[in-house]
């Protein structure tokens, strides 16, 4: 394997070692803990952090394909084209394509999810 690659190297990362990125000031943060600057690796994996009762629009970007999965809370997905909803709570994994728009509503509990993006986004990408 060449050393562009992370599958030349075992590492490991904590949140607390990563720069914290605000997705939206004060609502919504994000740990970027695997990424192609930190680790080489070409999809990246975050904990992102959401408050009770933040309420928007979300929308892909055209380039990263993300999963994603709720570790605590829960929230309402509605999906804009469709107006299907749905409840996204502990135990749930979600896809997301290159282009998408939802609006997310988080409940009381605020919500905690895990993300893997593909290509890589790294600390401060939005």
């Amino acid at each position: 394997m060449n050393e562009e690659t992370a599958g030349g190297k075992i590492k490991w990362s904590r949140q607390e070692e990563v720069a914290l990125t605000w997705v939206h000031p004060g609502q919504e943060f994000s740990h970027r803990l695997i990424t192609k600057k930190l680790h080489g690796s070409s999809i990246s994996f975050h904990i992102t952090t959401y408050m009770p009762h933040f309420d928007t629009m979300v929308e892909g970007d055209g380039v990263h394909e993300v999963i994603l999965y709720c570790l605590h809370g829960w929230s309402k997905q509605i999906v804009e084209e469709t107006g299907e909803e749905h409840i996204f709570k502990p135990g749930d994994a979600m896809y997301l394509p290159v282009n998408y728009r939802y609006r997310h509503i988080i409940g009381e509990a605020g919500l905690v999810i895990a993300v893997c993006a593909n290509p890589s986004k790294e600390a401060g990408d939005m």
